[in-house]
């Protein structure tokens, strides 16, 4: 993904580079995962009881409790290869889902425990009905916890998407002989001078890791630093870009979400606390000169959804709910549902990515693109530095510096149908040229599981 062109970051080198020794060494380390152990202990004190809670109302999570004390599915005792995949959140889950599809056409007989970290996670995974699939949440990242999930699951190999780094989890398999792979591997700019401040204490869980499949050089570049050994080390390239374009047209789309089928419509997908009303005020301000203009409000977490439709209605908008199906058209829609999104973004004219104009790196600037519709978002897009700055760079993205120029760089876009829809199709033929990845990363998979020829 380099290849696009240098990041607002500046690069690093991509020579060995070991990660900065702090006094004290390895006993200094010893005493880290100590402090660390003994502060996740005090932490699941309140999120076991509290995941209880929330987990209760939804009968599929209602075992959430039990397995973060390390009470997880067991895999079956057969001959067939077991695989752990750990996906943090509904984003990772869709890679999830994606990149066992492609495990699933090559074999078959595989068996999966799928864990998530938040509910939100565990009921797309469920609602998915995976084959093959069990969901489950992680294990709370305690020695014991650990060492008991791993013997019910008892897999042939963990694979941790976007670099999830937990250090009992990995010690624990590294005593058990279970391979660690880290796949669709990222090291963001806000997270790597945290990472650099742990030295050799990091270094020493890196060196546990059995191989390192990175999204780009600079990911690759980030993870040496860290200390990962550089022969365990490759760059596989960014599952986000095999996310499959929408399979229902912009017209079916729009009559389902009850949206107007002829009108523009804009989308704000992914968004945080402050980007709702700022898109807000870009879309009034747009309906003066297009009155018809719909809008999609996509708010990131669930937990926001009533909060935002306060927001709504406290600015006396009428509108609909994804939840609530009632009948159309309506202008405005809030998707308050998960698994939705990139269907919406096929439905719209022009696309907002969120947690751009908040510090929050941004969300996947991919999704829409893929779905053929140009692309705005905010500037700080850490968490998709190559694919944003490729986006831009195709001439099918449009980074705005302030919410106050989401409404003119729309406005430029809704008046120019043309040039919106050539945006929308260079977006796609960039996604399209750039797949490949998840093939990639299967093949390492299968490399690991036992009977597997690749």
């Amino acid at each position: 993904m380099e290849r696009f062109g240098s990041s607002v970051d500046t690069p690093l080198p991509l020579r060995y580079t070991p990660a900065p020794l702090m006094p004290g060494g390895r006993g200094r380390g010893r005493r880290l995962l100590l402090i660390y152990s003994f502060l996740v202990l005090l932490a699941s004190l309140v999120v076991i009881p509290l995941s209880y809670i929330l987990d209760f109302q939804h009968r599929e999570l209602r075992s959430g409790w039990k397995e973060r004390l390390g009470l997880v599915p067991r895999l079956p005792d057969s001959a067939a290869p077991r695989l752990w995949l750990h996906a943090v959140s509904v984003g990772e889950v869709q890679l999830a889902r994606q990149l066992l599809a492609e495990l699933f056409s090559r074999r078959q007989d595989l068996e999966v425990l799928l864990t998530s970290t938040t509910a939100a996670g565990r009921r797309f995974a469920s609602e998915a009905s995976l084959s093959g699939t069990r969901v489950s949440a992680l294990p709370v990242d305690l020695p014991f916890l650990t060492r008991r999930a791993l013997r019910r699951a008892r897999p042939h190999l963990l694979v941790l998407l976007e670099t999830e780094i937990w250090p009992n989890l990995i010690r624990q398999c590294a005593r058990q002989g279970v391979p660690v792979l880290i796949a669709n591997g990222r090291i963001s700019s806000r997270s790597f001078p945290r990472y650099r401040w742990l030295g050799s204490s990091l270094a020493n869980i890196l060196a546990k890791v059995d191989r390192y499949l990175m999204q780009s050089e600079r990911d690759a570049g980030r993870i040496r630093v860290l200390g990962a050994p550089a022969d365990k080390i490759e760059i596989t390239g960014n599952l986000k870009w095999d996310l499959p374009a929408p399979a229902q047209s912009a017209a079916a789309a729009r009559q389902d979400f009850g949206l107007p089928p002829d009108a523009p419509v804009l989308v704000a997908g992914s968004t945080f606390e402050g980007e709702e009303s700022a898109v807000l005020d870009a879309w009034e301000a747009l309906r003066m000169e297009f009155p018809q203009l719909g809008l999609v409000l996509a708010p990131r977490h669930p937990r926001r959804f009533e909060r935002v439709a306060e927001l709504l209605a406290g600015r006396g908008l009428a509108y609909a709910r994804r939840s609530r199906p009632a009948g159309g058209p309506h202008k405005v829609l809030l998707l308050d549902t998960l698994g939705d999104l990139r269907r919406a973004y096929g439905a719209g004219t022009i696309c907002f990515v969120g947690g751009s104009l908040v510090s929050r790196g941004g969300q996947n600037v991919l999704e829409p693109a893929a779905a053929g519709r140009p692309v705005l978002f905010g500037p700080r897009t850490e968490n998709f530095t190559e694919a944003a700055l490729a986006l831009i760079d195709a001439g099918a993205g449009y980074r705005i510096d302030s919410a106050a120029a989401l409404h003119p760089t729309s406005l430029r876009l809704l008046r120019d149908p043309q040039e919106c829809e050539a945006a929308g199709r260079r977006g796609a033929a960039l996604v399209a040229a750039n797949r490949g990845a998840t093939r990639k990363t299967a093949e390492r998979i299968l490399g690991y599981l036992p009977g597997s020829s690749v």
